[in-house]
């Protein structure tokens, strides 16, 4: 949604469904979007200060990292970070940010773009490693079976590669 800065005289509230898809690059193929992305953003501004607050919800497909299945992932987060112009950003590119500062984000012109905000938070609350369940039991290294829904009859008498691999680099530390 394209916020014009005349438009904040003490602050507004928006609320919309964002059609993530538009945002999507090719790395993010494992990720689908089930639901729009909804959120309700209070904007307001003091000074040359914009700040963007508000939930923001959205349900995704993902595939688990340990049996290979797709599931549904709901994400709810709150957005809240602040706007600065482009003028008063860092010259120096090698300058130490402060901790506070991580949060700033700066625009240009007379228009806000909250879309790839709200994306953006939507992308940094997916977990690394998704899971479908903590107690799913993945796949059968030897046969490939997804253990969640059949007991495969693999003998596994002996260590398997990846766990002589794993107990090499476990030494080695």
């Amino acid at each position: 949604m394209i916020i014009k800065l005349y438009d904040i005289q003490e602050g507004i509230s928006v609320r919309g469904a964002l059609d993530a898809s538009t945002f999507k690059r090719p790395e993010d193929s494992d990720i689908s979007f089930v639901s729009p992305v909804d959120y309700e953003l209070k904007i307001e501004k003091a000074g040359d200060s914009i700040w963007i607050r508000g939930p923001v919800r959205a349900r995704l497909s993902l595939t688990c990292a340990r049996c290979l299945e797709e599931f549904t992932f709901s994400v709810a987060s709150r957005l809240d970070m602040q706007l600065l112009p482009r003028r008063k950003a860092p010259g120096d590119p090698e300058v130490e940010l402060k901790t506070e500062e991580m949060d700033i984000y700066y625009f240009e012109g007379e228009e806000i773009d909250t879309d790839p905000y709200v994306f953006e938070e939507i992308m940094l609350n997916i977990p690394v490693k998704a899971l479908c369940a903590e107690s799913c039991k993945g796949i059968c290294p030897s046969c490939g079976k997804n253990l969640n829904i059949e007991e495969c009859r693999c003998e596994r008498t002996g260590p398997t590669i990846l766990t002589e691999k794993l107990n090499a680099f476990l030494k080695d530390r």
